[in-house]
């Protein structure tokens, strides 16, 4: 061995530290585990279960289906195809609700008729439901109560009554629209009115309309009477208006029906 002399040899250079690494990937990890939390939990939330708003065999799976559709503004498809007129201004205003509950369980209100009422941003809404084309529909939803049944659901029209003016024809058409009577009111129309009418006529009845007849106006020379009415239509007063084709081949009949305006 030689003293004094420098030694000489390999110095192995430090080892660079990996904790930036382990931290990047962390923070990559936390990001994207609060992405996917997001996105699956929250919006548009792939993880949650979706609630069911189609389902509507019985009247039971309807209620369900309809408080869910007003929660989440999907209840397009529950309605019937002739509702109450009442029943568009609320699918309106639930647009803005935020959720719903059922808060009245479903009870048969007559042969063919349940309800069942929600409760929607404090507010309560009861709705009726009749049997329809691939299950039970809703056909009526009344703020701030349940609708009143209908004595049925056939809407087939009635025999046509025998009248002999038109003055008699609108009378018993406002005495049906008052019984809530669909075959009956149906029966005094003119064969001829549109769809829209017939259409309109149901509508009226579905929801909650009375009427009195104020005065008629006998037109001889065009063979037509005008009957004026004032009346409540779902809680607001209104005044309508039926006019009567006093010479059609089957006897006097109703040829159009203004439920709102005269």
């Amino acid at each position: 061995m030689t003293y004094g002399q420098p030694q000489y040899g390999y110095t192995p250079p430090p080892k660079k530290s990996k904790a930036w690494l382990w931290i990047t990937l962390a923070l990559v990890f936390v990001l994207l585990a609060g992405g996917v939390a997001f996105t699956g939990w929250v919006t548009p939330g792939f993880f949650k279960t979706k609630a069911d708003t189609t389902s509507r065999a019985t009247p039971e799976q309807l209620s369900r289906s309809f408080v869910n559709g007003v929660a989440e503004d999907r209840v397009s498809e529950l309605w019937c195809k002739i509702r109450s007129k009442r029943s568009y201004s609320f699918e309106q205003t639930m647009a803005v609700s935020e959720g719903a509950q059922l808060s009245t369980p479903v009870r048969q209100r007559a042969e063919q008729e349940y309800s069942a009422a929600l409760t929607t941003a404090g507010v309560t809404v009861g709705f009726a439901m009749i049997p329809g084309e691939g299950g039970w529909c809703v056909r009526d939803a009344k703020v701030g109560g349940e609708p009143e049944p209908l004595p049925g659901i056939d809407t087939k029209p009635a025999p046509r009554p025998a009248v002999k003016t038109g003055e008699e024809a609108g009378n018993k058409f406002v005495d049906a629209i008052n019984a809530r009577d669909i075959p009956a009111a149906l029966s005094v129309l003119c064969g001829k009115v549109p769809d829209t009418t017939r259409d309109g006529v149901q509508q009226v009845i579905h929801g909650e309309a009375r009427y009195t007849v104020e005065k008629a106006d006998v037109l001889t020379t065009a063979e037509q009477t005008i009957l004026h009415l004032t009346g409540d239509v779902d809680g607001v007063r209104a005044v309508g208006r039926v006019e009567t084709d006093d010479s059609a081949q089957d006897g006097p009949c109703v040829a159009s029906f203004s439920p709102d305006s005269d």
